[in-house]
C-alpha cells in the first residue's frame, strides 16, 4: 500500500478481505456511507477498485480523505486498486467485536488472492423458510459446479446471540419497571403524610384565600423537588459509575444524554404524578374542619 512498509495491527485482527456483487450491500443492510457501492460492470478486466470500512479508512488514512487512495491487493506487480467508497463496519462473527478492518473487491477480481468457498445472499419476499427449497433448486437448474447447496435464514445464526441480550435487556427493564413503581409508592406515601400533617397549615392558607390550584401546585413542586434531587444525584453516580456498566451494554453508551435525560423525564413525571393526589386532597380541604383538627 502506498505510504506504508507494513500495515498497522489492530485489536480485531485483519485486513479482511471479501469479493462481493454490486447489490451485495443493498442486499445485506450494509450502508456506503461515502463514495458509492461497486457498479454491475465492474469486476474481471475491469479496473481494480476496492472499497474499505470505516475502521480501515480512519486507520489507514487519519486525517486524510481515503476516497481515491491506492491500494495493491496481492503482489507488488499488482496495478493499483482505487477507493471509490466507504462503507459502515460490519460484525463477521459476533455482535460485540474489536475493530478490524475490511475491505471489498468486485466479484470477479479475486483471482490470485486465495479466496476459498462462495456465500450467496439473498433477500427474499416470501418468508425464508420458504424461499429456502426454491433457492437450492434455482442453482442446481443454473447448473452451478456445486457438491452441496445448503441454505438457512440469516436470523437463524443471530438470534443465539441476540438471546442473552434480550434476556438481559428484559430482566433490567422488569427490575426498572419494578423501581419505578417502588419509587412513585414511596413518594406518594411521603406526600401523602405530608400533607396529612399539614391539614391546619392547608386550612389555614384555603380560609386566607389561596386557591386550591395554588395548594395543588405548591405540594406537586414540592413532590418533583425531592424526585429532582434524587435524579440529580442518580445521574451522577451514574456518569461515574459509567465506564464499569459498559459490558452490560450494546452499542450504547453509559453517559448517552439522549437515553440519561429520557428516564430523567420518566422519573420527574412519575413523581409529579404520584404527588398529584395528595396535592389534590391537600387542595381540597375544608378550611372549617381542617381548624378544628388538633
Amino acid at each position: 500500500m502506498a505510504g506504508y512498509d507494513s500495515i498497522p495491527k489492530l485489536p480485531g485482527g485483519g485486513p479482511f478481505i471479501s469479493a462481493v456483487s454490486s447489490d451485495y450491500f443493498a442486499t445485506v443492510g450494509t450502508k456506503v456511507v461515502r463514495g458509492r457501492a461497486f457498479l454491475p460492470t465492474e469486476g474481471k478486466g475491469t479496473e481494480r477498485v476496492v472499497l474499505v470500512n470505516e475502521t480501515m479508512a480512519r486507520t489507514l488514512w487519519p486525517q486524510q480523505d481515503a476516497l481515491t487512495k491506492c491500494m495493491r491487493l496481492g503482489l507488488d506487480t499488482m496495478p493499483c486498486a482505487r477507493v471509490v467508497g466507504i462503507v459502515e463496519d460490519a460484525r463477521r462473527y459476533n455482535l460485540r467485536e474489536e475493530p478490524a478492518m475490511q475491505y471489498y473487491i468486485p466479484l470477479g477480481q479475486e483471482e490470485g488472492l486465495g479466496f476459498g468457498g462462495s456465500v450467496l445472499m439473498i433477500r427474499p419476499r416470501p418468508t425464508p423458510r420458504e424461499f429456502a427449497p426454491i433457492a437450492e433448486r434455482s442453482i442446481y437448474e443454473a447448473g452451478a459446479i456445486v457438491d452441496r447447496v445448503q441454505t438457512w435464514p440469516i436470523r437463524e445464526r443471530i438470534d443465539p446471540l441476540l438471546r442473552p441480550w434480550k434476556l438481559g435487556a428484559t430482566v433490567f427493564t422488569l427490575g426498572g419497571l419494578l423501581a419505578l413503581l417502588v419509587a412513585a409508592l414511596g413518594l406518594y406515601s411521603v406526600m401523602s403524610y405530608s400533607v396529612a400533617q399539614r391539614t391546619r397549615e392547608m386550612g389555614v392558607r384555603i380560609a386566607l384565600g389561596a386557591r386550591s390550584q395554588t395548594i395543588v401546585s405548591m405540594i406537586v413542586r414540592q413532590g418533583v423537588l425531592l424526585a429532582a434531587m434524587g435524579v440529580a444525584a442518580g445521574i451522577l453516580v451514574a456518569i461515574l459509575a459509567g465506564s464499569r456498566l459498559q459490558a452490560l451494554l450494546f452499542n450504547t453508551s453509559p453517559r448517552d444524554v439522549t437515553i440519561i435525560g429520557t428516564a430523567a423525564l420518566v422519573l420527574i413525571t412519575s413523581a409529579a404524578a404520584a404527588s398529584f393526589w395528595p396535592a389534590l386532597r391537600a387542595g381540597r380541604t375544608d378550611p372549617m374542619r381542617a381548624l378544628k383538627t388538633d
